[in-house]
């Protein structure tokens, strides 16, 4: 489920702790050990985050990413996971199209379900390191994972699934104890980015809303914290409204049919599938609006290959070069548009 975030089923604690224990045993302190791997340059490295802090002794050799986008960076740093988190449209191993040039060893195991883990799964793969930055764990969760072994939770700046792609890119470098590829990476993007914004300087003064949801006469608008407000962002529109932060739940903004004028503004973007897309059709407030009826909307299908719109939700340092490939060329047939 790509654009809303759905509950998580947890697994009994003491059955979860338990097989971590047995499984893992000393994972928490992997220095103690004699087979320990040697820590390597930059480590010990302590990352701070919304669940406390996480120290890792060593270089981490089997890494575990529970973040559902996590997988890009780590990837992108030349390291392979040998676990990975499945979102939407699954592709094996969780590795979509912008990242399979990066995936050179063995398809990851899927340990979790967006909203869904399996934490016996992931104590079976004997992880030294778990990531789960794009994500919102729990206490519990967090704690559970972390029996296994270092776990880095999301970023306590930002709300879970908030923080910016810059930032989630660094800390799994630091984690990884490749900080200066991630940064050098991250420069890269930007670069990117930049260009675009350069070569479409009327965007600037453009207001895009990132939709989620339609139903039941209520609208929901993505977070500007959204890693897809974030992308539009980056291409120079302004996706903060003055009523939108405020309004702001769960990363979700809620407008009601009796507000809809509210998303009257320059540009509406959907990442979307066809179920999304006749719902819409038939929906005649939604299709009152002027930026409907002069065609200054977006809908970026994440269904089905060449996945536009899974690319702009992932919002990775490896996907965001293939979206700008994708996407770019569909908002400039929209310039011309009233």
């Amino acid at each position: 489920m790509p654009r809303t975030l759905r509950r998580r089923t947890l697994l009994p604690l003491a059955a979860a702790l338990a097989v971590a224990l047995a499984g893992c045993g000393t994972a928490q302190s992997p220095a103690s050990s004699p087979s320990a791997p040697p820590a390597g340059p930059g480590f010990p490295v302590t990352i701070d985050h919304a669940l406390g802090s996480t120290t890792i002794a060593t270089s981490p050799q089997r890494v575990v990413t529970i973040g559902w986008s996590d997988q890009d960076a780590v990837l992108a740093l030349g390291v392979q996971p040998v676990g990975t988190t499945e979102w939407f449209d699954e592709q094996p191993g969780a590795i979509f199209p912008w990242a399979t040039a990066a995936a050179k060893g063995a398809t990851p195991e899927i340990v979790a379900n967006a909203g869904e883990i399996s934490f016996e799964k992931v104590a079976a793969l004997r992880p030294d390191l778990i990531l789960a930055l794009y994500e919102g764990l729990d206490r519990s969760e967090y704690d559970k994972l972390s029996a296994i072994a270092p776990t880095v939770a999301h970023p306590g700046a930002y709300d879970a699934f908030g923080a910016p792609w810059q930032e989630t890119t660094v800390t799994i470098g630091r984690a990884l104890g490749r900080e200066a590829q991630a940064k050098d990476l991250v420069a890269g993007v930007e670069q990117k980015l930049a260009a675009v914004r350069t070569a479409h300087p009327q965007w600037a003064t453009k207001t895009m809303l990132v939709m989620a949801t339609a139903e039941a006469g209520t609208y929901g608008v993505f977070s500007p914290q959204d890693p897809k407000a974030r992308f539009f962002a980056d291409l120079g529109f302004s996706t903060q409204p003055p009523w939108l932060a405020p309004r702001v739940q769960d990363n979700l903004a809620n407008v009601s049919a009796e507000e809809f004028t509210l998303l009257d503004v320059d540009r509406l973007a959907w990442t979307s599938d066809p179920d999304l897309l006749a719902t819409l059709q038939n929906d005649p407030i939604y299709n009152r609006l002027d930026v409907v009826r002069n065609g200054r909307v977006s809908y970026f299908d994440y269904t089905q290959a060449p996945f536009p719109g899974a690319a702009i939700t992932f919002n990775t340092v490896l996907s965001i070069p293939y979206a700008l490939d994708q996407v770019v060329p569909e908002l400039e047939k929209l310039d011309a548009k009233p």
